[in-house]
């Protein structure tokens, strides 16, 4: 097999100022397999697993941020709550296509876009049962545990 030799004639796994010998020992110690058992999965360091568990808790504490659309992220200034109208808040585009999906599950065709297809309503079903088991997790004990230890 060839040898690879970079511009500045170094072989493949050499080092400025790297003997060939001493490139292969650095390349062999570096593609050598770790001795002894090895779990499948390395546990987390405590530190690694708390900022985990802060960036879940922070996602779902703030998921529903009554000044951002919960569809598409973009900041809302003035928020309209409406259970019937938008669950959730969302921009105005947001919540014209919202409530275009609800006419579409009742079957009114009457102002229908092109793009209003049963994709498009699969997508809608989807994405708001997504939000209902965010809200489920929400009520869990783990979450409210998870948000107890997030704050102290």
């Amino acid at each position: 097999m060839a040898e690879v030799i970079d511009l500045h004639g170094r072989r493949k796994g050499q080092r400025k100022g790297e003997g060939a010998e001493e490139a292969t020992k650095g390349r062999q110690r570096r593609d050598a397999k770790p001795k002894g058992p090895r779990s499948r999965r390395a546990k987390p360091s405590p530190g690694r697993l708390r900022r985990k568990a802060q960036a879940v808790a922070a996602a779902l504490a703030c998921g529903l941020c009554p000044h951002r659309c919960a569809y598409c992220g973009l900041p809302i200034e003035d928020p309209v709550f409406s259970l019937r109208s938008a669950p959730y808040p969302f921009c105005d585009p947001c919540r014209e296509e919202y409530l275009a999906f609800l006419r579409y599950q009742e079957g009114i065709t009457d102002h229908v876009e092109y793009w209003h297809t049963e994709a498009w309503a699969a997508m809608w079903r989807s994405w708001l049962e997504h939000m209902k088991a965010g809200e489920r997790f929400r009520r869990s004990p783990e979450f409210l545990r998870l948000m107890q230890e997030n704050q102290e």
